[in-house]
């Protein structure tokens, strides 16, 4: 597989708080649609398949025939979600999973492809991308089989993503636009970046 989804199922994370914001990040207005959208189409336009959702629930400006599957570990933070993810997408510990944040709003399918690249020579990896010099967790590619060993991680008290995922070997990717891969914490985290927010969230 170069530079192709096929095979790979995807998943973007909206379970979280959102204290920072404010608001909910996935269906906070950038652009008048829902923050949500970017990774979504980033990872359709990358050729992954199936791409769901995990937690929260559907929007009116989602896709009626989007798939949202409810966090089994709601408060629990991103690795829960992440294994959400795993468990309905990996179940048979097959396929990998690329799991992506909701506050992503320039994600692109060129960087998903740029990470995809790297699969054939290291199937047995967590594929990360890079952002000034700091590893992107909630923008990888999971192995087929991480489900496993993040379980025991999460079973044993961890919840924090890059220490879970160290267990696995690491591929640590410098993608040509490392802008797409900013979060979004805040509203003032907008500023500047060329972004336009809505005045109000969409909670339909």
């Amino acid at each position: 597989m170069t530079g192709s989804g096929r095979g790979v199922a995807g998943a973007v994370l909206v379970g979280g708080s959102s204290h920072r914001m404010g608001v909910d990040k996935a269906a906070f207005k950038v652009d008048g649609r829902p923050m949500v959208m970017a990774p979504i189409e980033a990872l359709r336009g990358a050729g992954v398949s199936p791409v769901c959702v995990v937690g929260g629930h559907p929007m009116a400006d989602m896709d009626a025939d989007q798939e949202v599957i409810p966090d089994r570990w709601p408060g629990e933070g991103p690795l829960g979600g992440i294994l959400t993810a795993l468990n309905a997408l990996d179940e048979e510990e097959q396929r990998p999973v690329m799991v992506l944040a909701c506050d992503l709003p320039d994600a692109s399918a060129a960087t998903v492809r740029e990470i995809l690249e790297r699969v054939a020579a290291a199937p047995d990896a967590v594929i990360l991308p890079m952002l000034d010099g700091v590893p992107q967790w909630l923008h990888a590619l999971w192995p087929a089989g991480a489900r496993t060993p993040l379980t025991e991680s999460f079973e044993a008290g961890e919840r924090a993503p890059w220490r879970a995922g160290r267990r696995l070997p690491v591929i640590e990717v410098a993608v040509v636009h490392g802008w797409t891969l900013s979060d979004i914490d805040t509203p003032e985290d907008l500023v500047g970046r060329g972004i336009s927010s809505g005045s109000a969230p969409c909670h339909d």
